[in-house]
């Protein structure tokens, strides 16, 4: 059988359709999304929400480096002006930086290059063509040395294209964003260096490092936000069952770990599978013979490809709370990369053969419940200012 996964995914029609992932009210089901958002406005929402509602005072300084006391730990930043901050626990939010981290208390970088190659990024935003329907989707589209990002804002198109500096220089790569999105010399380009990898403890003395302090992991399956959020949880949790403590501190770290290691192994996954480029020194071909492959990793592809049960496989190694086995399938499948003829087991007559057809009858009756997404937003944003 034809087994892409967009055929058998209510949000694909959706996506391909236009439409917001908000259905009526007379469709009480939920479809999974995310969020398309300006981040200097989210930002600046949330500072001015801390501020104002939540008690946080925020001062402006430029820290130039930290102290620390007899123990280890930080006691104080220090600014560029002179002035000492003491505190007792101090988030590392100092992006590539990394000021307490690394420069600070030297806790080691673990980098994600020999597996992940792209370290640049070229930035080029649009405008958004108003004649045109309102996407409700990101769409990633592969180019000689990476990829490009097109995400679809109310009032503008977010544009980039993140590549690997071994194999385009930065006026190449901003060149070939240029004639895909096909706007010649309009607009300036902002550049962009990324460091892949992360630390090796998110928690360490009476630091914890958040966002690209932390880690980065390139931006395919936009996870950064995720990570943030997912560490703060746990920080939190750890510290209320365990206190501020070395015992806390060590399953946080590992857990912490786990997880960036297997958004990774996901993402690598990406590239191992690729089918594109018939160069055999170029970028895809490299990444597509990349052999230097995590264990989970190795382990799922074998399963895969020998036709094993990849759904015991993914409850078994205990990864399915970063990607489950369905996202998996979902992957391999939309690759078009499946097992040899012969390896195919034909259903037995304990599956129930489903007629696709109403699979796709079903599906579209149920895309009848959802509004494109240009129409949606406003009434959507009204209903929220009447609450």
């Amino acid at each position: 059988m034809a087994a892409h996964p967009d055929r058998f995914l209510l949000p694909a029609r959706l996506a391909a359709a236009a439409c917001a992932p908000q259905p009526d009210a007379n469709f009480p089901f939920e479809v999974s999304y995310g969020y398309h958002f300006d981040a200097h406005k989210v930002g600046a929402f949330l500072g001015h929400h801390a501020t104002t509602k939540l008690g946080v005072v925020q001062l402006q300084r430029t820290i130039a480096t930290a102290e620390r006391d007899a123990s280890g730990d930080i006691a104080a930043l220090l600014c560029d002006d002179g002035e000492r901050i003491p505190g007792d626990v101090f988030l590392d939010a100092s992006g590539f930086r990394s000021i307490l981290f690394e420069k600070t208390l030297g806790v080691p970088f673990q980098s994600f290059a020999d597996t992940l190659f792209n370290d640049r990024a070229v930035v080029l935003p649009t405008p958004r063509d108003e004649a045109a329907p309102l996407p409700s989707q990101t769409r990633a589209t592969a180019l000689s040395a990476g990829w490009v990002w097109d995400i679809p804002l109310t009032t503008r198109t977010g544009n980039g294209y993140v590549y690997s500096s071994r194999h385009l220089s930065p006026d190449q790569a901003e060149a070939e964003l240029r004639a895909h999105l096909g706007v010649g010399d309009v607009g300036t380009a902002r550049h962009l260096t990324m460091r892949v990898g992360r630390v090796a403890k998110s928690w360490s003395h009476n630091a914890l490092a958040i966002g690209l302090a932390q880690g980065f992991i390139e931006p395919l399956e936009a996870t950064a936000l995720h990570i943030v959020m997912a560490t703060v949880e746990a920080f939190l949790d750890a510290v209320d069952a365990n206190g501020f403590t070395p015992a806390a501190s060590a399953p946080f770290n590992e857990a912490i770990a786990a997880r960036y290691d297997g958004v990774r192994d996901y993402i690598v996954a990406h590239y191992r599978l690729n089918q594109r480029g018939t160069d055999p020194t170029g970028y895809w071909a490299e990444a597509r013979a990349l052999a230097q492959l995590s264990d989970p990793l190795k382990a799922l592809m074998s399963a895969w490809f020998t036709g094993a049960d990849m759904a015991a496989l993914v409850e078994q190694m205990g990864i399915g709370r970063y990607y489950n086995a369905i996202s998996w399938h979902c992957l391999m499948a939309g690759y078009g990369t499946f097992p040899d003829e012969h390896r195919l087991v034909p259903a037995g007559p304990d599956i129930e053969r489903i007629d696709l057809h109403k699979i796709d009858d079903f599906l579209d009756r149920c895309a009848l419940n959802f509004r494109p997404h240009l129409t949606h937003l406003p009434r959507h944003l009204k209903s929220r200012d009447t609450r």
